[in-house]
């Protein structure tokens, strides 16, 4: 009986230790399979987050420049000079792309990525051209120079406007947002005069949610701030915030003006804007333009009634692009500007002028 009783209890026992194994065994496993699961949902979301950044960052468009690959490691910015030297030489195109090493730096279009790294954003350089053929050669010569010593990513567009019609600055900037966001997305775009060369590296083009001012300080000025809403030379801007503004004004076949009036959109939309730390230019020397004071005037004085309606939002018959050419150093786009479309819109909002020449 004593040994039944015995038996009785180790059974009993037995049974209880064989449960609680199988219960801590199956919570092991729902734990393991558990912290797998939830492995796989946070490394899909990991992948779904570089994924979503990436699709954003090309805007789901096709883009003619690789991406980055996703190892690369952020670039630095090593010795950085605030003052450097501008280079004024003036070489032929052969010889300017071997000094630049445009074969092993350059992509065609004038596309520069750093080696194994990764730079934070990819800037579109927008400069409005036509015949200042010894101003853009020194402008290539020291801007490819200073962006590539800053590890940035990069394209420079220059778009030309074909002769037979007075230039339009504004209009020529336009132009050049549309088309380098149609080629591949950026995150930032600076609009470059072709007179304008930085004099420090450490005068970067990237931007943030403000736009930024850089050439503020002229040597031929005795780098003084002319005046308050002085808002020209060289500025950078995110898409938004230009697409905002709805860019330059499109009436401006005169020199100068798009600028100020640009600047009062900004007042009037109550955008902020900061100069760059570093915004001291050299300005290079070329026959001046005439300024058309008086027809300028005519066309700023109702900028406030149309900054809403002139500007990328109206340019569907206002150009006609001829050619793109990849070109060693840079992006051509050759325009041809409608310019009896202009003055009909000028005479919309009730502005008669005389063709400028």
């Amino acid at each position: 009986m004593l040994i039944r009783h015995h038996f009785t209890c180790v059974l009993v026992v037995s049974v209880v230790i064989i449960f609680y194994l199988g219960v801590q065994w199956t919570a092991r496993s729902y734990v393991r399979h558990s912290t797998k699961r939830h492995g796989d949902i946070l490394q899909f979301s990991k992948e779904e987050k570089v994924l979503t950044l990436d699709l954003k960052r090309e805007s789901r468009r096709s883009c003619i420049y690789p991406a980055h690959a996703p190892s690369d490691v952020p670039c630095r910015q090593n010795d950085l000079l605030e003052k450097r030297r501008i280079l004024n030489e003036t070489l032929n195109w052969l010889d300017l792309e071997k000094t630049l090493n445009a074969s092993r730096t350059l992509a065609p279009g004038g596309y520069h990525r750093p080696v194994g790294c990764a730079s934070p954003q990819r800037l579109a350089i927008i400069i409005p051209y036509r015949d200042r053929e010894a101003n853009l050669k020194i402008l290539l010569n020291n801007l490819h120079r200073v962006l590539q010593k800053q590890q940035a990513e990069y394209a420079i567009f220059v778009v030309e406007q074909e002769s037979g019609t007075p230039f339009n600055r504004g209009l020529i900037k336009n132009i050049g947002f549309i088309e380098a966001k149609a080629l591949c997305h950026f995150d930032c775009f600076t609009f470059h005069d072709v007179d304008m060369v930085t004099e420090s590296e450490r005068n970067t083009y990237w931007c943030g949610k403000v736009a930024v001012h850089h050439a503020r300080r002229l040597d031929t000025w005795n780098y003084r701030v002319l005046y308050t809403f002085l808002f020209g030379g060289v500025l950078t801007f995110n898409e938004t915030y230009f697409s905002i503004l709805n860019g330059y004004s499109n009436l401006y076949f005169m020199w100068g003006a798009e600028d100020d009036d640009l600047f009062n959109r900004m007042r009037k939309k109550q955008l902020k804007f900061k100069p760059s730390r570093y915004p001291r230019y050299t300005a290079l020397k070329h026959e001046r333009e005439p300024k058309h004071y008086k027809e300028k005037m005519k066309i700023y004085a109702n900028n406030s009634q149309r900054m809403d309606t002139d500007g990328l939002n109206s340019m569907g018959r206002l150009y006609q692009v001829i050619s793109v050419d990849y070109k060693p150093l840079f992006t051509r786009i050759y325009v041809s500007v409608n310019q009896t479309e202009i003055y009909t819109q000028l005479k919309h909002y009730g502005i008669s002028l005389v063709n400028p020449k």
